[in-house]
């Protein structure tokens, strides 16, 4: 195939990373042709490459670039070699099939002012395109593909999905999984269970996410395994390897100029210093300062500096993450503290008879609110939490109280209200929280107590459901839950989102709304039916 060129090139010809040098070409953030030549990011983890990779990354560090240039480099090279990219939205995955294209119908592209080198490159890239067969009947053009697959003469394809279930791949590209973690857990379990089972041991899964939703969903499990394998001496095949790709990896990250930045972003690149081992220029820190100053709470999650700062970071419309992030940087998160055997002892719900209830058990004294556990279940009677009920109080002693919202008291068909079952099952003392009329006002108040607020490790555990799924701890909960945007359901304010994390955190709020209404004192009350539906 190659007879025709020079013998040195035949040589190098053979070379994985120097055909990535070398042979395809890019168009860039300016949308000028460039010829790919790896970044340091794209290097560090061409070089380390294992057969099942987990890539954190902060944004633009070109991890996906790199991956459709070795896709495409192994499907012209290696005979019936199967690839498959998917994406958090199809379009999305068009766009990365769309760079393969590219790079593969410029194979024999000469730049303006050529070299002798670029002469030989646009002939070798010239025969490999002859040679390669790429169909010519409409497949390169995703639109014009219903099956959004690219097809070679030697057997070998690349196509895309949004699951990818079936079939057998020796590549896998899963772009954004954090993404679809948390927008479609659903999709998400669908492409841990269905398309990384495609891919067999000595074949190559790549998963690289920007994270967001927190310490919850299919991308942190996946992420904190493979982090947890960099213990390992040795990985296995199946294990996933763990890569960072921090913002100053990047070194386009820096900007000329001599001004400077806070006080409080002073403090945090000498702690990054310190903690990383990391010698940031005044131009990195410089464009950090000012990037900050555009993306807000969201710059550690788009631009981290350490795995801790992704997980950390709540999501798009986090109403509580603020508060979150702050109690983390204090030390108030996943604390191992004793409960105070000397203070009373709260429970505070949310209700759902044929839907999620969780609850929450609190003490509350000397300024501060401490959160000692958290339980939540879906579809379960209400014996079930009465019974869990007990069983904290077999581990920390009596409940003082029980703060439950307001349909508590209310009357089902049969002429029976949720307090009154409790009674029956020997919960008393319940406290029917008052509704509030605005749910903003609830939250400002659960906002105000989370500043004096600590939370016990195990609010950090997740429950496995009855099929096997762990469900979001109730920390997770607090840091997912999000609004929706205004004029997405219909309204011009912006609205909580129902959804499995927002139970635990009305459950959280129903506490603050009792302190608010001097409702969390300590004396038990002996509640008869009346006094109940009070």
């Amino acid at each position: 195939m190659f007879s025709s060129i020079d013998p040195q090139y035949r040589r190098r010809i053979e070379d994985p990373l120097w055909r990535l040098c070398n042979l395809y070409w890019i168009e860039n953030m300016a949308g000028r042709m460039q010829r790919f030549a790896p970044n340091a990011a794209q290097l560090r983890l061409h070089r380390n490459l294992w057969h099942r990779n987990v890539v954190l990354k902060a944004r633009q560090l070109g991890i996906s670039t790199y991956v459709a240039m070795l896709m495409l480099d192994r499907c012209l090279f290696v005979r019936n070699f199967h690839a498959g990219i998917i994406d958090k939205t199809l379009p999305d995955a068009e766009q990365k099939l769309e760079k393969i294209r590219f790079a593969w119908e410029n194979l024999d592209y000469l730049p303006p002012n050529p070299e002798a080198r670029d002469y030989v490159l646009a002939s070798l890239g010239g025969l490999i395109k002859q040679k390669s067969g790429a169909s010519k009947k409409g497949s390169w053009h995703p639109a014009a593909d219903a099956r959004g697959r690219l097809a070679f003469a030697n057997g070998s394809d690349i196509r895309l999905g949004t699951t990818l279930r079936g079939g057998t791949l020796q590549l896998l590209h899963v772009s954004e999984l954090a993404h679809v973690s948390m927008h479609a857990p659903w999709r998400a379990r669908e492409i841990r269970t269905g398309a990384i089972n495609t891919v067999p041991a000595e074949g190559t899964i790549i998963l690289e996410s920007t994270h967001e939703g927190g310490r919850y969903g299919v991308n942190y499990e996946l992420t904190t395994q493979a982090m947890e394998n960099c213990s390992k001496e040795e990985l296995l095949p199946l294990d996933f390897r763990f890569f960072f790709m921090s913002w100053f990896d990047n070194p386009d990250y820096s900007l000329p100029g001599r001004a400077g930045w806070s006080d409080a972003q002073a403090a945090y690149f000498e702690k990054l210093e310190q903690e990383c081992g990391v010698q940031l220029t005044h131009g990195q820190k410089l464009w950090y300062a000012r990037m900050e100053r555009t993306m807000g709470a969201a710059m550690r999650q788009e631009y981290p500096s350490t795995p801790d700062e992704a997980f950390a970071t709540g999501n798009d419309g986090a109403i509580y993450g603020a508060q979150i992030a702050r109690l983390r940087e204090q030390g108030r998160i996943g604390a191992n503290f004793e409960y105070n055997p000397q203070e009373p002892l709260y429970t505070a719900w949310d209700l759902g008879l044929s839907d999620h209830t969780a609850i929450w058990l609190v003490q509350n004294w000397g300024g501060n609110v401490y959160w000692l556990n958290h339980y939540a279940a879906n579809q379960l009677p209400l014996e079930h939490f009465a019974g869990k009920i007990r069983e904290w109080e077999l581990s920390y002693g009596a409940i003082a109280a029980h703060f439950l919202p307001h349909d508590a008291a209310h009357r089902d068909p049969h002429g029976h209200s949720y307090v009154e079952s409790l009674a029956r099952e020997g919960i008393h003392a319940v406290r029917v929280v008052p509704r509030t009329p605005d749910i903003w006002r609830g939250i400002n108040s659960l906002r105000g107590v989370l500043k004096q607020s600590w939370f016990h490790r195990d609010t950090l555990q997740q429950r496995v459901n009855p099929r096997g799924e762990k469900e979001p701890s109730g920390l997770s909960c607090l840091e997912r839950y999000r609004t929706a945007p205004a004029g997405a359901s219909g309204t011009y304010r912006e609205t909580p989102v129902h959804d499995a994390c927002s139970h635990s955190a009305d459950a959280a709020r129903m506490f603050a709304e009792a302190l608010s209404h001097g409702m969390v004192y300590p004396v038990q009350l002996r509640l008869t039916p009346r006094r109940a539906r009070m």
